[in-house]
């Protein structure tokens, strides 16, 4: 009995494919070997098509986003305007995880794939939401 990746189910007719998936750096790409059951390998194929074409995009916003919260709070923070910006950023950075729900690895193996996405998501989710509370709270009521 074997357990699959995408939905964490034990089952006999899990089989094992092989995808090409990335690295951090980018340009490294190998091949790694999941056990999944057959309805679900078209989700898990797709879904590492997703992330060789948009993890540089992921690693460089994940990046921006944090940088975008420090330069707002210790260079811009004598100004009026420096709250909206650490609050956009916040709510960018939720949009960034709803979007792409990447995780690693060994989260993969912890979790099933599948569950790994929503709680990315739904984390993201939550995110965006305090940027946007953020925002609207911040906005002056007059």
């Amino acid at each position: 009995m074997f357990k699959c990746m995408w939905c964490g189910k034990k089952s006999y007719e899990v089989k094992e494919i092989r995808v090409l998936s990335t690295t951090p750096v980018v340009a490294n790409r190998y091949e790694v070997s999941i056990s999944i059951c057959p309805e679900h390998e078209e989700k898990l194929r797709r879904f590492y098509d997703q992330v060789r074409r948009y993890a540089l995009l992921f690693i460089v916003l994940t990046a921006i986003f944090p940088l975008g919260l420090i330069m707002s709070a210790i260079c811009f923070g004598k100004y009026w305007w420096a709250g909206y910006l650490f609050n956009t950023n916040i709510a960018a950075l939720g949009l960034v995880l709803i979007v792409f729900p990447f995780c690693s690895q060994s989260t993969f193996d912890f979790m099933s794939i599948a569950t790994s996405i929503k709680l990315v998501r739904i984390m993201g989710g939550i995110i965006f939401a305090l940027g946007s509370i953020g925002l609207v709270l911040g906005f002056p009521h007059g």
